[in-house]
């Protein structure tokens, strides 16, 4: 069996992720509330460079917190500090975009942008409100295309179902 923890991102977050890795768990997710949180992959390259084994990863991403290409890059970038150790997971925003006067983001909303990010980060050219685009970074600044990470949805009902079926490799639950 694995046992994963999670922790509320936090200015010491990395230093729990290490004593979790010491402590022998398998993953360590860190939470995406940038109101009342230190951002998710600041926090998770600090760990990176203080682990070296236990799995690494963001549970969840908000896609609307940020645009696909910024979570497809960093996303590249955890992968190259801590290879073999990222998953990512999204959710719809539920929590962290109701602490900010928001409802969840639409499973539609969901699907187009997962897409565009698992297309970015296999080095495709994408759409994204209506422009073509695609990973540019040059050899050395980001690992060579394409970027393999598992992709998990946080899904609850049929819509996010369906979503977490077709373009997740597994479910995100807590």
């Amino acid at each position: 069996m694995e046992v994963s923890c999670a922790f509320p991102t936090a200015l010491n977050s990395a230093d729990h992720i290490a004593l979790a890795e010491r402590l022998g768990y398998d993953r360590a997710w860190v939470y995406d509330t940038p109101q009342q949180s230190p951002d998710v992959w600041m926090t998770l390259a600090l760990a990176a460079e203080r682990t070296e084994r236990i799995g690494i990863g963001p549970g969840v991403l908000v896609p609307s917190l940020r645009h696909p290409m910024v979570n497809a890059s960093a996303t590249a970038t955890l992968a190259a500090l801590a290879p073999g150790r990222v998953t990512v997971a999204f959710g719809t925003g539920f929590t962290g975009r109701r602490a900010m006067g928001y409802r969840a983001v639409p499973w539609s909303f969901m699907d187009a942008y997962i897409r565009a990010y698992r297309g970015l980060l296999r080095g495709e050219v994408v759409e994204w409100e209506g422009s073509r685009m695609r990973m540019l970074h040059p050899d050395g600044h980001a690992p060579a295309r394409p970027v393999d990470v598992p992709v998990l949805v946080g899904a609850l009902g049929p819509k996010g179902n369906k979503v977490a079926t077709e373009l997740g490799d597994g479910l995100f639950a807590t």
